[in-house]
């Protein structure tokens, strides 16, 4: 069995955390690298963490030596309500880890967006994560997937009121999708799918149905 190295970058975040303990307990990753602002405690034994302000990435290129990335990182208005600052969180450190990742040799890799991602909408959020997709098709991965999650469905660490109500009334939205791609989902599910889903040469996108049949 072909052991890999996986890389993840929002490894606190609601699917990145699940996402880590996904491939914790898969007996093909052999090693787990996140990039963390501060210190965690009780890591599975397979991760190794690498503390950073995402300023400096240059100086610690061999972390980036990984077969597989996985791009989970994101914020939100409350945390970051300067939108020069979101963008470079959302896709500034995206798009430099990817890039030192390729230029280390990873050729396969994994980003969670949204659904309804498109660079030229009206919408802040939107319009960020399709400049994310397009940056990163355009690094030239030879397998890139990119996940496209409506509400997620999680407890977070972090105080989100608007989101807690969201996810009260997601089922009775959910009537009214029959499955489809405003599905709301569980952050493990979305985990699961990222963690299993065999590598594929090219461009995929998967949103709901697609992320349920591969967790």
């Amino acid at each position: 069995m072909q052991q890999r190295i996986a890389l993840i970058i929002g490894a606190t975040g609601l699917v990145g955390s699940k996402l880590m303990e996904v491939l914790s307990q898969q007996e093909d990753v052999s090693e787990i690298r996140i990039l963390v602002r501060k210190p965690l405690a009780q890591l599975p034994e397979k991760v190794k963490q690498y503390v950073t302000d995402f300023t400096s990435l240059t100086a610690m290129e061999a972390v980036f030596s990984a077969d597989v990335l996985y791009c989970c990182i994101g914020t939100t208005r409350k945390k970051t309500p300067n939108l020069v600052e979101y963008k470079a969180i959302d896709y500034g450190i995206t798009m430099d880890v990817a890039r030192l990742a390729k230029s280390q040799g990873c050729q396969e890799i994994h980003l969670v967006s949204s659904v309804g991602a498109n660079s030229k909408s009206s919408n802040f959020y939107l319009a960020i994560k399709g400049e994310v997709e397009q940056g990163i098709q355009g690094l030239g991965f030879a397998s890139c997937t990119i996940y496209r999650p409506s509400m997620l469905i999680g407890e977070r660490n972090e105080s989100r009121p608007f989101e807690r109500l969201g996810q009260v009334i997601t089922p009775l939205f959910d009537f009214f999708t029959f499955g489809g791609k405003y599905h709301s989902i569980k952050a493990e599910q979305v985990a699961e799918a990222m963690a299993k889903i065999p590598k594929e040469l090219g461009l995929r996108y998967l949103e709901y149905k697609n992320m349920l049949e591969n967790s």
